[in-house]
């Protein structure tokens, strides 16, 4: 038997507990707006979900989660073809396993159906006997635990919302945050939202702009407010001239990674005096020949660089390797250096000055949002930093 009927009388999880109870099987169909959800059920077990929404999709979802960046998908789905899936390719490619990819459309199911919870209007329709498309890979999943898992989350929401300052609140990021704990660690989803913000938004631009859901982002905001990391202002863009892009954009690089530098610099030396001295330059000269970019302008002692030197070498360098070649040299040695620290003052340091760089970088991609997407810098910062 088919049913419809609008959230505003009935919620998503006396929805499912219907389903679940009458072991049906069909799909379900709940839309608000130009979103669109459709959640198919074999004998009350859900096996596969499928939304109109672009953080729903497998891309998203496999960048969000660190498996392939943007620019791995943007290439693949360049050269996809009409009725390849790209789950296909992956594995073809072999970005992902068979058993990683099926996990990867576990979670994408997962999110689809837990961020209805937090719907509370909407028309929805079961449709009996509707299955899945023919090229969906079906699962089989517990709707009863997922019935209480977002309860739990529209509990957590409520919390959040405390929280939280109004929709319309102009959001942006605090200029120099400072750490007060060492082992404080910012997740993958915080970095996003940071992101998101950018020069400052309003909240509800943040949430709607976010690859992260609706809970998923206020979540994170939350945190990062309590970690005073963003809070409600107002900041102005600056935008540069194209005359000045050159100049500014080896500003720029340089700027990124000496603050880093200076940073872990400042640890070595401030924890471990004249040793902290020799293993910032030992490290420099055991592994410079895998950053000759920098070898005749960096100075390893006191950690800093000689721009006219740096500029002119970044000049000289061919016009389409010249990115590429500055930052994976810089990327190579910020590396050995968070090595370095790791090694001699432990893991909890390590975490707090990883830490740190990320939200660093994230602050100079901010403060020059167009220099960084027009060349990408995000990504590129990002590889130095991929694994820790």
């Amino acid at each position: 038997m088919s049913f419809a009927g609008n959230l505003k009388t009935v919620s998503p999880a006396d929805i499912f507990q219907l389903i679940v109870t009458s072991q049906k099987t069909g799909a379900l169909s709940i839309s608000k707006g130009e979103s669109r959800r459709f959640i198919y059920f074999n004998h009350g077990q859900l096996i596969y979900a499928n939304s109109s929404d672009k953080q729903d999709m497998l891309g998203i979802l496999l960048i969000k989660r660190g498996k392939i960046t943007k620019l791995e998908l943007d290439s693949i789905l360049k050269e996809q073809k009409p009725g390849i899936k790209l789950g296909q390719i992956l594995v073809e490619k072999e970005i992902l396993s068979r058993d990683e990819l099926y996990d990867c459309l576990k979670m994408q199911i997962d999110e689809i159906v837990y961020s209805l919870f937090g719907w509370k209007d909407g028309d929805f329709e079961f449709i009996e006997g509707k299955t899945p498309p023919p090229d969906a890979v079906t699962t089989q999943l517990n709707p009863m635990n997922m019935i209480m898992e977002g309860l739990r989350r529209i509990d957590e929401w409520t919390e959040l919302k405390k929280v939280l300052p109004p929709d319309d609140a102009q959001i942006e990021l605090v200029p120099n945050p400072v750490l007060k704990v060492d082992d404080m660690r910012i997740s993958k989803d915080e970095l996003m939202v940071l992101a998101t913000i950018g020069g400052g938004k309003k909240l509800s631009k943040v949430i709607d702009d976010c690859l992260l859901d609706q809970f998923q982002t206020s979540k994170a905001l939350s945190n990062l407010y309590k970690m005073g990391l963003i809070r409600v202002g107002k900041q102005m863009p600056v935008v540069k001239t194209s005359e000045q892009e050159q100049k500014a954009l080896v500003e720029l690089l340089a700027q990124v990674y000496i603050n880093n530098l200076g940073l872990i610099f400042s640890d070595l030396k401030g924890k471990l005096g004249n040793r902290g001295d020799r293993i910032i330059f030992e490290t420099f000269e055991e592994n410079k020949m895998f950053y000759p970019v920098l070898s005749q302008s960096f100075t390893a002692r006191d950690g800093t660089i000689n721009f006219d030197q740096f500029l002119d070498f970044y000049k000289r360098l061919p016009e389409e390797a010249r990115l590429w070649r500055i930052v994976s040299n810089f990327n190579s040695l910020l590396n050995d250096y968070l090595v370095a620290v790791q090694k001699h003052l432990g893991n909890k340091i390590y975490r707090r000055v990883v830490s740190e760089i990320k939200i660093n970088i994230q602050n100079s991609i901010n403060r020059n949002r167009q220099l960084a997407l027009k060349y990408g810098l995000e990504e590129e910062f990002s590889r130095a930093l991929r694994d820790r």
